[in-house]
C-alpha cells in the first residue's frame, strides 16, 4: 500500500524536500473530495476565512467533530511540506492532524475541531473574562508545545509564525498551537537560511526577516510577543503600528512603571507580581541578541515555576473559603484528632481543610477578616466567613524549632480535650509559615471584660466561677503529663462564653516557637503555671492589669498587693466596682491568700493546681453559706491571725 508520505513527496522539488523518517504517524487518512463533502455537508458550516482559504466544521463517522481547511490557492509544494511538517508532531498542545485531500484543483486539511476558536479573536474582539490564572495556563500550553518541538523530535521543527491567531483553545481554554504552513524541518543542522522570508509583521524576529537566518530562536521571540498580548489584552500590531513592543521594552530599559501596560481585568494588589514575572520573561525573549534569549525549554521552566507559586498566592487567599466549603485542595491542613502512634485524622462532623502554600495573613486583611491583637507570640486575627461562620486564627512568629518537632508538638496539643479548654480546629505549618485555628469567642477575654472600656464591671460571682474553671482546665493539662504546662496562663487567654463562663486558649503555643532547649520539661515548668495563675488572681480581685503596671512607674502587681496590710485589704487592695457585702469580702480576702501562696518566689512552696482547684472549691463552698460573717485568716506576710470586715 502507498503511504501517504509518498504521495505528498511527489509534489516535493528535490532541492527541498524535507528528510521522512521513520517517526511518521502513518495515522493520516488520505480523504477523496466526495468524503469531504459528505464530512461538512457540502461545506455547510464555515468556521473561519483567511489569505490561505476558508475553514469549515465537519463531523466523522465516529461523530467526531473535525475542521476541514480548504486552500484557495493550488500550491500543492507548500501544502505537501505542512503536511509532512505536521503530521510528525504528536503533542497534546499541538492541533492534531487528521488527514488531508489532493485533488485536480483542491488542496484540503482535516484536523481536530477546537471549540473557542483563536487566540486572537478571544483577547481582541470578545468580553470573554479570561483569569490570570488561564492565561498563564495558555503560555505554559505553548511554551510545552514549542519546546517539544525544537528539543524533543528526532528532526528539530521551528514553527516560524508563532502568534494568538494560530493559537487555538479548547472548551477548558487549553491552548493548541495550529498552522504549520511556514514551518520547517531541520533534520541536521539547528540554523537554516532563507532568501524566502515569510512570517506575520510584529510577531516576526526582526533577525530573522533581517538576514533570513531562522532558529528555535526565532520561535522564541514570536512566543515573547504572544506573552505581551495576554497580560496587556492590547494587539502587537495596531492600526499598522508595532508600538507594543516597543514601548514595553523601552519602559523596562529605563526602569518606568510598565503596570500601566497590564489589562486591569487582571491586575490586583496580590498578582502583580506575577504580572511582573511574565513581563519580565516576555522583554528576555524579544532580546535583539538572540544569544540572550532563553532557549524554550528554560521559558517553559521559568512559566511553571511561576504558576505554582501563584497557585500557592492563590490558595492562601481562599483559606478561609475552603474551611466553609469543606473541600481539600491538593495538600494538607489538618483537623485535629490525636489516635494512637500521633496519626492525624479527621474529628467526626469537623469540615476537612485544604492546604495553602506559605499564607500570608496580612494578604487577608479586607473588610471581613479584623486584627485581634499581637503577643510575643504572634498576632490573632478574627475571621468572618460565608453563611455567618466565625473563626479565630492565630498567625505565630518564625522560630527556631524545627517543622517536624512544631508538627509532634501541636499533635500533643491537639491530644487535649477537656470542656474548659478551647480546641485547636485546624492547623497549617510549613518551613515558613504556623497558623492556628479555634472557634471564636464574641465576649472576648477576662482581660478585656475586667479593663476594656464601656464594660460593664464583672460580678465577683462570675470572677469566682472564672477562676475555678481556669485552674481546672489548667490542673487538667498538668494531670496529662509531668511535664505538662500552659506556658502562657494570663487574663487575655481566658476566653469569655456568652454566658460568660471561662475557657483557657492558647495551650502550647510557647513550645511552638521557643527553641527545644529553652522549654523546660520538668515540674518547675508546672509552677510557672502556678506563679502565673496567681498573678491572674490579683487581677481578678484587683481589678488592677499587670501588664499596665509593668509598663509604668507603678510597682509589681504582686509587689503592690504584699505592701498593704492584711487589714487595708477591703479598703486598699480589693476591686472596688465589686465590693457589695461582708460575704464577698471573706471571699476574696481567701483567694487573695491563695493568690500569694501561688506567687511564692520558692516554687517548691507553691501549691499544685489540684491544690489550687481544692482550695478554690473549699472557699466557694464555705463562703456561700457564711452569709455576712466575718472572716478570719492568717496572714501570709505577717504570721498573724486577723479579723476584718469591710470598712475596716
Amino acid at each position: 500500500m502507498n503511504q501517504p508520505e509518498n504521495a505528498l513527496r511527489g509534489y516535493i522539488q528535490d532541492n527541498g524536500k524535507p528528510m521522512w523518517t521513520t517517526h511518521n504517524n502513518h495515522n493520516i487518512r488520505h480523504f477523496t473530495e466526495e468524503e469531504i463533502k459528505i464530512i461538512t455537508r457540502n461545506y455547510n458550516t464555515p468556521i473561519g476565512k483567511g489569505a490561505f482559504g476558508e475553514v469549515y466544521k465537519g463531523v466523522l463517522d465516529d461523530h467526531n467533530s473535525v475542521a476541514v481547511k480548504r486552500y484557495m490557492h493550488n500550491v500543492k509544494e507548500s501544502f505537501a511540506k505542512e503536511v509532512i511538517v505536521h503530521c510528525q508532531i504528536n503533542h497534546r498542545n499541538v492541533v492534531r492532524l487528521i488527514g488531508y485531500c489532493i485533488g485536480e484543483n483542491t488542496l484540503m486539511m482535516v484536523t481536530e475541531y477546537i471549540s473557542k476558536g483563536n487566540l486572537s479573536d478571544i483577547l481582541h474582539h470578545s468580553e470573554m473574562s479570561i483569569s490570570l490564572e488561564t492565561r498563564l495556563g495558555i503560555a505554559i500550553n505553548c511554551a510545552e508545545a514549542l519546546s517539544y518541538m525544537h528539543y524533543q523530535m528526532y528532526g528539530q521543527v521551528i514553527h516560524g509564525d508563532i502568534k494568538p491567531a494560530n493559537i487555538l483553545l479548547d472548551a477548558n481554554l487549553n491552548a493548541k498551537i495550529s498552522d504549520f504552513g511556514i514551518s520547517k524541518l531541520l533534520s541536521t543542522d539547528n540554523t537554516l537560511y532563507t532568501t524566502h522570508v515569510l512570517g506575520s509583521i510584529g510577531y516576526m524576529d526582526p533577525l530573522f526577516a533581517q538576514s533570513g537566518r531562522l532558529t528555535s530562536k526565532s520561535d522564541v521571540y514570536s512566543f515573547g510577543v504572544v506573552l505581551l498580548e495576554l497580560i496587556t489584552r492590547r494587539k502587537a500590531v495596531d492600526d499598522g503600528k508595532i508600538s507594543l513592543i516597543e514601548n514595553f521594552t523601552q519602559a523596562i530599559a529605563k526602569r518606568k512603571k510598565i503596570r500601566e501596560f497590564y489589562d486591569v481585568k487582571v491586575v490586583d494588589y496580590n498578582n502583580m507580581w506575577v504580572l511582573d514575572e511574565i513581563g519580565k520573561l516576555a522583554v528576555k525573549c524579544l532580546a535583539m541578541d538572540i544569544e540572550k534569549r532563553p532557549k524554550m525549554k528554560d521559558a517553559e521552566k521559568c512559566l511553571r515555576m511561576l504558576r505554582k507559586s501563584q497557585l500557592q498566592t492563590q490558595e492562601k487567599k481562599t483559606l478561609f473559603s475552603w474551611i466553609w466549603r469543606g473541600k481539600q485542595p491538593r495538600q494538607n491542613i489538618i483537623p485535629i484528632e490525636v489516635v494512637e502512634r500521633n496519626i492525624l485524622t479527621p474529628v467526626k462532623g469537623k469540615h476537612l481543610l485544604g492546604s495553602f502554600g506559605s499564607v500570608d495573613l496580612e494578604d487577608l486583611l479586607t473588610p471581613s477578616v479584623e486584627l485581634l491583637g499581637k503577643s510575643k507570640y504572634g498576632t490573632t486575627y478574627k475571621t468572618c466567613l460565608e453563611k455567618g461562620l466565625v473563626l479565630t486564627v492565630k498567625r505565630l512568629k518564625s522560630g527556631d524549632v524545627p517543622e517536624a518537632v512544631v508538627k509532634e508538638r501541636i499533635s500533643i496539643i491537639g491530644a487535649i480535650e477537656h470542656e474548659l479548654i478551647v480546641p485547636l480546629l485546624y492547623y497549617y505549618i510549613s518551613k515558613d509559615e504556623k497558623l492556628l485555628v479555634y472557634d471564636y469567642f464574641p465576649n472576648g477575654s477576662l482581660s478585656s471584660n475586667l479593663h476594656g472600656k464601656n464594660k460593664a464591671p464583672v460580678d465577683w460571682e462570675t470572677r469566682s466561677a472564672i477562676t475555678l474553671s481556669a485552674a481546672r482546665a489548667v490542673a487538667y493539662i498538668h494531670s496529662t503529663n509531668a511535664a505538662a504546662c500552659h506556658g502562657n496562663l494570663h487574663s487575655s487567654n481566658i476566653l469569655l462564653t456568652e454566658n460568660h463562663e471561662a475557657r483557657v486558649s492558647e495551650y502550647g503555643l510557647k513550645t511552638l516557637v521557643s527553641t527545644p532547649t529553652s522549654v523546660i520539661k520538668n515540674k518547675i515548668a508546672q509552677k510557672g503555671d502556678v506563679y502565673r495563675f496567681g498573678v491572674l488572681l490579683l487581677e481578678i480581685i484587683t481589678g488592677k492589669s499587670p501588664v499596665h503596671m509593668a509598663t509604668s512607674e507603678e510597682p509589681d502587681l504582686l509587689d503592690w498587693v504584699l505592701s498593704i496590710p492584711l487589714e487595708q485589704w477591703a479598703t486598699e487592695a480589693f476591686d472596688k466596682k465589686i465590693l457589695a457585702k461582708n460575704s464577698v469580702v471573706n471571699e476574696m480576702a481567701q483567694f487573695l491568700k491563695l493568690a500569694i501562696r501561688c506567687c511564692d518566689m520558692n516554687p517548691p512552696f507553691r501549691p499544685s493546681m489540684s491544690e489550687v482547684v481544692q482550695q478554690i472549691e473549699e472557699i466557694r463552698g464555705s463562703t456561700s453559706t457564711a452569709g455576712d460573717r466575718q472572716f478570719t485568716g492568717r496572714s501570709n506576710v505577717e504570721g498573724e491571725e486577723q479579723t476584718f470586715s469591710q470598712g475596716t
